[in-house]
């Protein structure tokens, strides 16, 4: 099968050795994966979920690990990491990179990100896709480290967004739900992302290192 552009840049990425870092939770891959198989979800639903409240500009580096909460999502079981949005007055967007887990070795991981914005109710009123990622270089981002990145933009005027949650797909991680279900993220251009992702050699893991930003979004010039 042919590499898509997208993939032989994954691949250069973590050949380059220009991202390494630490692994910030204990354990290999397969060690993960056995913590995620025992994980029980944490909550009913999304209003037992225990939110962070976001910056109205910034960063926030999280890690959502062994220690972060579980729950049984539409696409399935997946540990998650869960905000609340700013009290902001004007449009802004939020923008959430997953970083690669031992880039420079032949166990690459990440954690794909998947957002889903809720309002007040705890109704999801939008959501990311797979096929929304963009890879982002570990010499065009500050701090040096290549990650997947998604960008979601919010305008308070129009809509009563109020909760931001992180989680990834359990197909990623070879547990989808028993049968589709809506909302289950499983798009064409999904399925077709997930077929092309057999040339690359990125792993999926079920914990990952995110780092969120929150950047107001400038009003059009006039003209």
């Amino acid at each position: 099968m042919r590499k898509s552009p997208a993939l032989i840049v994954v691949a250069a990425v973590l050949s380059s050795g220009c991202a390494a870092s630490a692994r910030p939770y204990p354990g290999p891959l397969d060690a993960r994966f056995t913590a995620y198989q025992h994980a029980s979800p944490c909550c009913e639903d999304p209003a037992g979920f225990d939110y962070v409240r976001l910056p109205e500009a910034g960063t926030l580096d999280v890690v959502i690990g062994s220690a972060s909460p579980a729950f049984e999502f539409q696409s399935g079981r997946s540990y998650f990491a869960a905000f609340r949005l700013p009290e902001a007055e004007r449009p802004y967007r939020v923008r959430v990179r997953s970083l690669f887990d031992n880039p420079t070795t032949d166990g690459a991981s990440v954690f794909y990100p998947v957002l889903a914005m809720m309002d007040d109710t705890f109704i999801v009123t939008r959501m990311s896709n797979l096929d929304s990622l963009r890879l982002e270089q570990a010499l065009t981002v500050p701090g040096g480290e290549a990650g997947l990145a998604v960008t979601a933009p919010f305008d308070p005027g129009i809509a009563g967004e109020k909760y931001l949650v992180v989680f990834t797909p359990a197909v990623m991680l070879g547990a989808p739900p028993p049968e589709r279900r809506d909302g289950d993220v499983l798009t064409v251009a999904t399925r077709q992302w997930l077929e092309q992702r057999g040339n690359a050699r990125v792993d999926a893991s079920p914990y990952g290192r995110l780092s969120i930003s929150v950047a107001p979004i400038d009003p059009p010039g006039p003209g």
